[in-house]
């Protein structure tokens, strides 16, 4: 039997308005009190997503920021934060210099970024589509000059967004090219996301598993992007939704139905009998 579910929520549990269907929310109610333990897991700020923890009602803690961050916002507990090092933030922004295309820099509490249409448009320049009004968000500043946010001790990611696919990819690539210590992702069509090299989402399940004592051949994981590959290999079921990536796809052990036909839920309850 499975022992904890780890789930990434836009595209995998989150239908295409925003919204966490009850469907859902019934599922993860019903595992919760059979004793089975279950973490979002997600590309945002944890901040971002606690309007779907509080949906869920369970007091589950989330991982943020790909596997940077694990925070209990109904214990007060911060479990860990995995931040990035001066030198290497610095070498992101060189890079996002030189491709002319300003970013968002995350800490575990506030959002930087020397882009105007970046610090209006928010979150839903990335959730096109979203209808869902959001009861908490992070704080954000308008830096003229984002190289002084260098300084913050608590980076846990960074993002850049551009809805030309080449051009993004070709900053993922840079990145992953030229800075060994970090890590570029796709997590959004139009979205990469950086983090620390030792960051993933597959690292944070597994070392949540281990601090209650669960093998990683108990862990099912969700997940829709390239962001939740490792978390997708890492898992002893990997799952991908029918939405998904075909680089997710190709690695998934089964894929089911679409995030809109409640996939996720549909799955859990075949397997587990409810």
């Amino acid at each position: 039997m499975y022992k904890l579910i780890a789930t990434d929520c836009d595209g995998t549990i989150l239908d295409s308005q925003g919204f966490l269907p009850k469907e859902i929310i019934n599922v993860f109610r019903q595992l919760n009190d059979m004793g089975i333990h279950i973490i979002p897991v997600t590309g945002r700020n944890d901040i971002i997503a606690r309007d779907y923890t509080d949906e869920l009602g369970i007091g589950c803690p989330i991982i943020g920021c790909n596997g940077a961050t694990l925070v209990n916002f109904y214990t007060g507990k911060r479990l860990f934060t995995r931040a990035m090092d001066r030198e290497s933030v610095i070498k992101f922004m060189d890079i996002c210099s030189r491709f002319d295309t300003p970013c968002k820099i995350f800490t575990t509490d506030t959002q930087y970024t020397n882009s105007r249409a970046l610090y209006e448009g928010g979150i839903n320049i990335i959730t096109v589509g979203y209808k869902k009004k959001m009861t908490y968000s992070i704080k954000t500043l308008l830096v003229d000059d984002i190289y002084t946010v260098a300084e913050k001790d608590d980076i846990v990611k960074c993002v850049v967004v551009n809805n030309d696919v080449d051009f993004v990819l070709k900053v993922r690539d840079a990145i992953n090219e030229e800075i060994p210590t970090l890590k570029a992702v796709q997590s959004n069509w139009n979205c990469i996301d950086i983090n620390r090299k030792d960051v993933s989402k597959g690292i944070a399940v597994i070392n949540y598993g281990q601090m209650l004592g669960i093998e990683p051949n108990e862990i099912i994981a969700f997940g829709d992007s390239e962001n939740d590959l490792s978390m997708i290999e890492a898992a002893g079921l990997g799952v991908a939704v029918a939405n998904a990536d075909e680089c997710l796809k190709a690695k998934a052990d089964i894929i089911c139905d679409t995030n809109d036909s409640f996939g996720v839920a549909k799955l859990l309850r075949k397997i587990y009998g409810i």
